[in-house]
């Protein structure tokens, strides 16, 4: 009789000549003619690494638009590839295949780093510069170094090739996609104070004037109004220090940023609220500087900022009404708002569902009731229940009561 014994990891005997039969590892290492241009999905840890010196291979006058490569006697016409053999370049099809593998690789913290590492910045910005470039590469670089600059090390590399003035002068390009990217690629890099202050002094000031002129820019496109306001938020962005607002100012943003408001793009139903929020919210860090607010009021911002007080949107509603509160400050201010139907918006504010919406509001009608003129005409315009709340701070402090 024959006992059956199950065998676990712990009892079994291994055989190595089985093991060998199993796994006879016959084959070479390496396959033979390995071309060491080719673009592939690599794995594991060099897998970012591969991509990226893929990228830096010199682009050259002779560069193949699509060789096909031979091995082992059989040609493959679906494979396109670089033949190192005959020139030691990358075509700009084979880039752009490159990008898209590398940036679908770019979706955690050791990518980003490993490719910044490797100075992925450097190719990227020569793929910005390259005049014969396809629009889709320079988009696809465009998105790689958004990518590069959610890190303070991939900012830095960025910076230190002055990365930015490339990508501003990709606003003007004819395709559309480009100009997406790039203005995607600026808004994420002015989110950090060091890509701000890089960005404002970059090319001695004159991105603002870029983004200022890609923000009234009135060529009509599928992406026109996103690109429109990805340069308004950036504009924002770049307008939260004095030494941005001063440079805004000397940009002419204000100008821009009025006229952005009564463009045709900012009437539209899905993106023209998020337009006029970034525009408005531009215009409310200007209002804050002294010299700000009064240029402004001298340029009738009054004129397109108190419709906004009826928006639907909670966000525009608080853009608006804190560009109104920085402009109240001013004398001439506070009787031209309380010369316009905008009181009774102000009133109704007062029990706005959004906190800081009604705080505005309330600063807003104070302030003006420090003029005597306005406040008799906000006397009439108050409730009897909102006029100890407007005109006696010893009742509400400096809060909203909640009623």
């Amino acid at each position: 009789m024959v006992k059956h014994v199950n065998q676990n990891h712990a009892t079994r005997c291994f055989d190595t000549h089985a093991l060998r039969e199993r796994h006879p590892a016959s084959s070479e290492a390496f396959e033979k003619n390995i071309v060491p241009t080719e673009i592939a999905v690599a794995f594991g840890g060099r897998r970012v690494r591969k991509l990226v010196d893929v990228l830096n291979l010199p682009v050259g006058v002779g560069e193949g638009s699509g060789e096909t490569e031979t091995r082992n006697g059989n040609s493959n016409p679906k494979t396109t590839l670089a033949n190192p053999r005959r020139s030691e370049t990358l075509p700009a099809s084979e880039r752009g295949r490159c990008m898209r593998y590398l940036l679908g690789l770019m979706t955690d913290q050791e990518a980003k780093a490993l490719a910044i590492a490797c100075d992925v910045s450097v190719a990227l910005h020569l793929t910005l510069l390259r005049e014969k470039e396809t629009p889709e590469n320079k988009t696809l670089a465009c998105q790689l170094l958004q990518s590069v600059a959610h890190s303070r090390e991939g900012r830095c590399s960025i910076i230190a090739i002055d990365a930015v003035v490339a990508a501003a002068d990709l606003l003007k390009h004819d395709d559309q996609n480009v100009r997406l990217a790039a203005a995607g690629f600026l808004a994420s890099l002015a989110k950090h104070r060091d890509g701000a202050d890089a960005t404002l002094r970059a090319a001695e000031g004159n991105v603002l004037v870029v983004l200022a002129n890609a923000a009234v820019d009135t060529t009509t496109h599928a992406n026109a109004t996103a690109v429109k306001t990805l340069c308004c938020e950036t504009l924002a962005l770049l307008t939260v220090s004095d030494e941005g607002t001063e440079a805004a100012l000397r940009a002419a943003t204000t100008a821009a940023m009025k006229k952005t408001l009564q463009s045709e793009s900012a009437q539209e139903m899905l993106g023209g609220v998020l337009l006029k929020a970034a525009a408005t919210r531009c215009l409310k860090n200007i209002c804050q500087h002294g010299v700000g607010k009064i240029k402004a009021f001298e340029m009738d911002v009054l004129a397109v900022i108190l419709p906004l007080l009826r928006s639907k949107d909670t966000d525009l509603r608080l853009q608006a009404t804190g560009a109104l509160q920085c402009l109240t400050i001013e004398n001439e201010a506070k009787i031209a708002v309380a010369k316009t139907s905008a009181l009774f918006d102000l009133c109704a504010l007062l029990r706005d569902t959004h906190k800081s919406v009604a705080e505005n509001a309330l600063a807003i009608l104070q302030q003006c009731a420090e003029h005597p003129l306005a406040r008799d005409l906000i006397r009439q315009c108050v409730s009897k229940r909102d006029i100890a709340l407007v005109f006696d701070r010893r009742v509400v402090g400096e809060s909203v009561v909640t009623f």
